[in-house]
């Protein structure tokens, strides 16, 4: 059976004129079908892109996301992801080193002007949240695209360096500022769990957290279970984060990832 894909916007979350929409593209029939005969459907999984409506503001998107914009918009490689100061031979041997050492991509693509821009569909999940003025750890692959008045950087984990002996700390994006952004996930934002820390502590036995606020610390340490002979990740570590911020729980994440780390198939 043949289908029409059709879009409608199913989330948007908008700061200072800045506005991010998700789209959802879903598959219809090209033809009805017949009075009083019921015809079982296996249709494909919707795909979903983002709009970012800039509204004169700065947007920073992952390099690759790109695939349409209308308005005057011009677009430019940055290594300082949208901060001002960033450029010049320096920024760039400093981000070039930074990336060859840790296998981080070198540039953000930064767009600047009124117009609206639209990334490449994608089956993962989009997820919409709000910077005021705080800093955002996002785990690697997560990224998709801010606007506003905010900032990409890059985030050393010394948490990880500390626990597992090795030379450089592990490097995420870094949100900073104010205005929106959007995260990637095969989780659907109905599945996830937004813990508020008060001054607590959070430990997690596998790779759950998507993001968290910079207030909290982060470190790894051995579990209990790990002394025992490993835990879920066979490393025999809990991640733990300690203070008063966000995180952002995933924990229906492994029914939803292979055994081989491989997003499945996401409705």
């Amino acid at each position: 059976m043949e289908f029409i894909w059709k879009a409608g916007v199913i989330r948007e979350i908008a700061h200072a004129g800045a506005r991010l929409e998700v789209i959802e593209h879903t598959a219809e029939p090209a033809t009805r079908a017949l009075e009083g005969y019921h015809q079982p459907l296996s249709r494909p999984s919707p795909w979903r892109q983002l709009a970012v409506h800039t509204g004169g503001a700065m947007a920073v998107l992952e390099p690759g996301a790109l695939q349409y914009l209308r308005g005057d918009i011009e677009l430019q490689a940055s290594t300082s992801g949208g901060a001002s100061g960033g450029g010049g031979l320096g920024g760039f041997l400093r981000g070039a080193v930074t990336a060859a050492a840790t296998g981080e991509g070198l540039y953000k693509t930064v767009y600047r002007g009124a117009g609206t821009v639209y990334t490449e569909p994608t089956r993962l999940h989009l997820l919409l949240g709000e910077l005021r003025g705080e800093d955002l750890i996002v785990d690697d692959g997560a990224f998709v695209a801010c606007a506003g008045e905010v900032t990409v950087g890059r985030h050393v984990n010394a948490g990880l360096t500390a626990a597992l002996g090795s030379g450089e700390g592990r490097v995420q994006p870094k949100l900073s500022g104010t205005g929106v952004f959007a995260l990637q996930s095969p989780v659907p934002e109905a599945e996830f769990q937004f813990l508020d820390l008060r001054g607590e502590t959070l430990k997690v036995d596998g790779n759950l957290v998507v993001a968290y606020t910079g207030g909290l610390s982060f470190a790894v340490e051995r579990s209990a279970r790990g002394l025992l002979g490993g835990g879920k990740t066979g490393e025999g570590f809990v991640q733990v984060y300690r203070g008063t911020g966000r995180v952002w729980l995933a924990p229906t994440l492994p029914l939803r990832v292979s055994p081989l780390g491989v997003a499945m198939s996401v409705g």
